[in-house]
């Protein structure tokens, strides 16, 4: 299967938080690229193609990072939800954030 993927992922176990549909929903990110990153969630009804924003801190000690970005995928095949998200926000201080853990860590 060929991967289309722009940008390079990381894996990751990294506790997040999102806001979705007027909800607050603890998860944990698997995945983590400059554009995106897939999540697990003990939570299911979460909608496709719908806004939502991913709170999580990268290292100890720094600041909360906040990244909008839409649900692209949804996999509710086993227990735990998986969600796929694309980051909107791109040219905000939280992806700049973002992009250099990311070049950190892939070079």
């Amino acid at each position: 299967m060929e991967d289309r993927r722009r940008h390079h992922r990381i894996p990751v176990t990294l506790p997040v938080i999102l806001r979705h549909a007027g909800r607050i929903i603890p998860a944990t990110a698997v995945n983590l690229s400059c554009g995106g990153m897939y999540i697990r969630a003990d939570q299911r009804d979460i909608a496709i193609d719908k806004p939502v924003e991913v709170i999580f801190d990268l290292t100890e000690g720094e600041r909360d990072l906040s990244m909008r970005g839409n649900i692209t995928r949804v996999d509710e095949s086993g227990e735990e939800t998986g969600l796929g998200v694309q980051f909107t926000n791109l040219f905000s201080q939280s992806h700049k954030a973002l992009t250099e853990y990311l070049n950190k860590h892939l070079n």
